[in-house]
């Protein structure tokens, strides 16, 4: 039978069965029959450390998102770390240097920035993509600016054309935070393909699901070494795994002599073949879950559009896609806490769209400038905006249990100020 973009098609359902039928996730995993020989292949051989599986995840990352090389580590904010700290080293930026950061986002985001000794600086972002917003993005620039992050949230890219133009202009580097974004075109190039590097996450709930890990993408040659160095404390780039051991005599005794050289402050930020392992089978398969992710995010669509009055339902760029890790959703003029509490007690998960205004450690102005009405966007999303899941482990009656739900709440519960 074929399916019309608004039929939910029903995912496969974890051996871990749910709770409730309306249960409805951020996030799922299955071990298909490859990530369980695969894994089990890694246990055998007892090959832990960097090797086989990690090279092939590296390699086949890579090459789906355009990219010359991938560098995978133990997390996306590992990965978006040594990116930015390898841009510091050959750039030779000075400490308190500027980095531009959209105000919607995971705090890891303003968090390396800030421990690459670096300024974050917050720009509002567009009121319905949720990107990085160009025209404050230029506005933001001053003499100190060496960097700008735009972040791919939910599983749609930024408007990487208009952001490359005016990084261009001013000669500014481009990291792509794509954490939360895979397998999605801008302008017929892959998200991670634009910027002088990108970073990943395959983080439990997210679109390839390790447990935890990340990859660094990037075609500029010393920039990938670089990172690899600075994931394995900073070592000399001679010998990073232990099939390292040299094609001659002489190869072999100058690895032996520096294996334990370390050219620069790293960490440790490396993951094991098992979670390679797991990635590599999951990208067996990326192409039939980012469809499902992408019916399942048409069929919220056009139900949610019924209450679209009330609640801002996801809108689709020109010439993006979307892979859908996460339904956005953000109620035109009014808080969320009633929508969202009266979600999570029918079964139903939800998560705060990724407010950085607000946090705590903030607060002071000392770290970051979050100052009251200086981004009025990012500040209506914190205020009004939540996420539920859109992945493909959810069934066709979780997902109407999630639709009926919110049209409910829409039509009954009264304006809230």
């Amino acid at each position: 039978m074929l399916l019309s973009s608004t039929t939910p098609i029903r995912g496969v359902r974890s051996s871990r069965a749910r709770t409730a039928l309306n249960t409805v996730t951020l996030g799922t995993f299955e071990a298909t029959p490859a990530a369980r020989r695969y894994v089990d292949d890694v246990l055998t051989t007892g090959r832990l450390s960097y090797g086989p599986y990690s090279r092939r995840f590296e390699s086949e990352f890579a090459a789906i998102h355009q990219s010359a090389s991938a560098v995978v580590s133990s997390s996306g904010t590992a990965a978006l770390q040594v990116a930015l700290q390898a841009m510091k080293e050959v750039d030779g930026w000075a400490d308190g240097d500027e980095v531009i950061v959209p105000a919607v986002t995971f705090v890891a985001t303003a968090n390396i920035v800030l421990h690459n000794n670096l300024r974050p600086v917050l720009v509002d972002v567009e009121p319905d993509f949720y990107g990085l917003e160009p025209a404050a993005f230029e506005a933001a620039i001053t003499p100190r600016t060496r960097a700008v992050i735009p972040v791919h949230l939910f599983g749609q890219p930024c408007d990487m054309t208009a952001i490359m133009a005016i990084a261009s202009r001013h000669g500014l580097r481009v990291l792509e935070d794509s954490c939360e974004t895979m397998f999605a075109r801008h302008a017929g190039r892959m998200c991670g393909s634009f910027g002088d590097a990108a970073a990943f996450s395959t983080y439990i709930a997210h679109l390839i699901v390790t447990g935890v890990g990340g990859l660094t993408t990037t075609s500029d040659a010393d920039l990938a070494a670089i990172t690899r160095s600075l994931i394995n404390h900073g070592r000399d780039g001679i010998y990073i795994s232990i099939d390292d051991t040299g094609s001659s005599r002489v190869e072999r005794e100058m690895i032996v002599d520096r294996r334990f050289r370390f050219d620069r402050v790293g960490h440790s930020a490396r993951i094991t073949e098992l979670e390679a392992a797991l990635g590599v089978a999951a990208l067996e398969t990326w192409e039939e879950m980012v469809a499902i992710r992408r019916t399942h995010g048409a069929y919220l669509t056009a139900r949610l559009s019924e209450v679209s009055d009330r609640i801002q339902i996801p809108a689709r760029r020109p010439e993006t896609d979307h892979s859908f890790m996460m339904f956005p959703l953000v109620l035109h003029d009014e808080p969320k806490r009633e929508l969202v509490q009266h979600l999570e007690s029918t079964g139903i998960e939800t998560r705060d769209m990724l407010p950085i205004l607000t946090q705590p450690v903030y607060r002071d102005g000392n770290l970051l400038d979050a100052t009251p009405g200086r981004h009025p966007t990012a500040e209506w999303i914190d205020h009004s905006g939540f996420y539920v899941g859109c992945h493909q482990g959810l069934g066709a009656e979780q997902l109407e249990h999630l639709a009926d739900t919110i049209i409910a709440w829409c039509r009954t519960a009264p304006l809230s100020r």
